[in-house]
């Protein structure tokens, strides 16, 4: 097979699998599903259904953390293009194939977005437009809309300070990661095309625990480096019915001031 893109899958724990398996995932011609497994349990078992797949590999991986388990996934993709993925999307071969053509027919990006269904909460760019510093006004990224050119892994990774089972910053892999690439100098781009659907809250639309408040005052502080003291108020304040503004407060402040970053 012409490998074109990569859909790198994460999951964990023993069920996991499971719910990979359950994804039902496309074949498609030139797409492979590489499945970084964290958390596998003592005698791990790949389903049928997946096992006699030839688009499918399943990788174990032994580190601990999202963004380990993205990683992983990464590291063992070897396409041109690379799509980030968690283990609870639906795929259609009409989306996959929207983004080798969108790679295809813009050379010069080297990270795009996309966008997904299931979230009415979510906004978008009304048009395509290039993602720099500042990002448009209430962007945000979840990670499997994120697509990524090999060239963009050959230089940097997913910040394993960053994600649910780091020690302190438990969000914001996702947005660290686009930090990241923006940094590097890596052409990123928004494309307002539908590639999956996610039918549930992602982490960054719901009520917020002390980690991923943590994360979120981390990532604020790095975005906005000179408006990040209000930008932390006011994310207190929006969210104050679901966890309390003193809470709210005080956890995206110790975030922002953890060392490390």
């Amino acid at each position: 097979m012409n490998d074109k893109l990569d859909v790198a899958i994460v999951t964990w724990q023993p069920q996991g699998i499971l719910r990979v398996a359950a994804m039902n995932l496309p074949v498609v011609e030139g797409v492979r599903y590489i499945v970084s497994w964290q958390g596998y349990g003592v005698a791990p078992e790949v389903p049928l259904s997946l096992a006699n797949r030839e688009d499918v590999e399943v990788h174990l991986c032994e580190k601990k953390g999202v963004s380990a388990n993205r990683n992983n996934a990464c590291m063992h993709s070897t396409a041109p293009v690379v799509l980030m993925s968690d283990d609870d999307l639906i795929y259609t071969e009409n989306g996959l194939k929207e983004i080798i053509r969108t790679f295809a027919e813009n050379p010069g990006v080297d990270l795009a977005t996309f966008r997904y269904d299931g979230d009415s909460e979510k906004r978008y760019p009304e048009t395509a437009c290039d993602l720099k510093f500042p990002l448009p006004e209430h962007f945000s990224v979840a990670t499997f809309e994120i697509a990524v050119r090999r060239a963009v892994l050959n230089r940097i990774r997913f910040d394993e300070r960053f994600g649910p089972g780091a020690p302190v910053w438990q969000a914001s892999e996702d947005e660290k990661f686009l930090y990241d690439a923006r940094k590097a100098g890596f052409r990123c781009r928004f494309f307002p095309i539908t590639v999956t659907t996610h039918d549930h809250p992602t982490t960054g639309f719901r009520p917020m625990t002390a980690g991923v408040a943590a994360a979120s005052g981390k990532y604020i502080r790095l975005e906005y480096p000179c408006s990040w003291p209000l930008r932390i108020l006011l994310k207190a304040w929006r969210k104050r019915g679901e966890t309390g503004f003193w809470f709210n407060l005080r956890h995206l402040t110790r975030g922002a001031f953890s060392k490390g970053c």
